[in-house]
């Protein structure tokens, strides 16, 4: 029997069948959006049991999971908190897990995760919780290791499954195991036909992999041509791979630099004497083909350059670059926004290793 307070006992059967509808409701209005709603519910709800830990606690899972939506991620990790002490689960798990790394704690996010999966190791959306916040790391392979550890004999809901299959299709691309990728979708697909999710990702891999193969034939094509430089010439081709590395720049934008300086130099004589400062210049004007809008002084900082002199050189690459159609400027020296990646590769299989992110929605 439900313990309540404040309420004569002949109420109890009626509060009792209103919780249940409540928890039954819950579902609908997370979907729709209505967290306010559910805390408001649940808050009331709360005020009138006690003594009914279980209880409590799958209602404090709910007003948990509200406050997280709402972004309040620090009174949602205290209801969570409060509910696992009440009755441990892996929900209250789960939801400690995301408020901790919405608190910037991903540490003890990650260590509650694993705690949780050695708990409750049929809980398989702990896995795929873990797997997910290290991929965004980048340590996909322990990613991918976590997924393949869920028992294939576990009894999990259709949206569940469809995720699963979604997710780790999504980690094998990203370590350029593509062909097991388009394998397993389609092996999902098979059993989830109507899955807007598995379709989507199905198209975007493959749209994906295009773009990757073309950006590979681009990279391998200007590399080809890159005559060597010697002197201060050459010092500033090296500064632009040295600037390169510094900023995680990907090997195209590195590329289309280099390239843009030999095509500086064959319409300006110039004699660099910062080689620093020119490269960061060069990084800048490639930059801004692509769309993007980075800062000389941001730039100089990295390659503790002169931003001055930054500004400077990229001013006169900038006016090389103003006698060009901006279509032809942005086919000759352009990275992510070259025209070249939006045709089409040929078919055929792309190199292992090769990295990259495949949009992929969580449930």
């Amino acid at each position: 029997m439900i313990s309540m307070v404040r309420t004569p006992a002949d109420d109890r059967p009626t509060i009792a069948a209103r919780v249940e509808r409540t928890l039954k409701r819950c579902v609908d209005w997370s979907q729709q959006g209505r967290h306010r709603k559910v805390l408001e519910e649940v808050e009331h709800l709360l005020s009138l049991i006690e003594q009914e830990p279980r209880l409590e606690a799958e209602l404090l899972i709910w007003k948990a999971q509200a406050l997280l939506s709402m972004g309040c991620a620090e009174r949602a990790f205290r209801a969570a908190s409060r509910s696992w002490d009440l009755a441990s689960s892996p929900h209250s798990c789960h939801l400690m897990s995301m408020a901790l790394h919405a608190l910037g704690s991903s540490g003890q996010s990650e260590e509650l995760l694993r705690m949780g999966r050695e708990l409750f190791p049929d809980a398989a959306h702990l896995s795929m919780q873990l797997a997910m916040m290290l991929a965004d790391q980048g340590r996909l392979p322990e990613a991918l290791d976590l997924l393949d550890d869920i028992s294939p004999d576990l009894d999990l809901p259709g949206d569940l499954q469809v995720f699963l299959l979604g997710l780790r299709a999504n980690l094998l691309a990203n370590v350029g195991r593509w062909n097991e990728a388009e394998d397993l979708l389609e092996e999902g697909l098979g059993r989830h036909p109507d899955s807007p999710l598995l379709l989507e990702t199905s198209d975007s891999l493959q749209r994906q992999r295009g773009r990757r193969r073309a950006e590979e034939e681009l990279a391998a094509s200007w590399r080809s041509t890159l005559a060597p430089l010697h002197r201060a010439r050459g010092e500033v081709d090296e500064a632009i791979v040295n600037c390169g590395a510094i900023m995680e720049l990907p090997e195209l934008v590195v590329l289309a630099a280099r390239r843009l300086w030999r095509a500086f130099l064959a319409s300006d004589p110039v004699r660099p004497q910062a080689p620093d400062a020119w490269a960061a210049a060069l990084v800048v004007v490639v930059l801004e083909l692509d769309g993007q809008r980075p800062t000389a002084a941001s730039t100089a900082r990295g390659l503790r350059a002169n931003p001055s002199t930054v500004c400077t050189a990229a001013a006169r690459v900038r006016s090389f670059l103003d006698g060009m159609d901006l279509e032809i400027a942005r086919r000759a020296f352009a990275a992510s926004a070259n025209p070249r990646l939006q045709e089409s590769a040929p078919p055929g299989p792309l190199a292992h290793g090769a990295a990259i992110v495949v949009p992929f929605r969580a449930p």
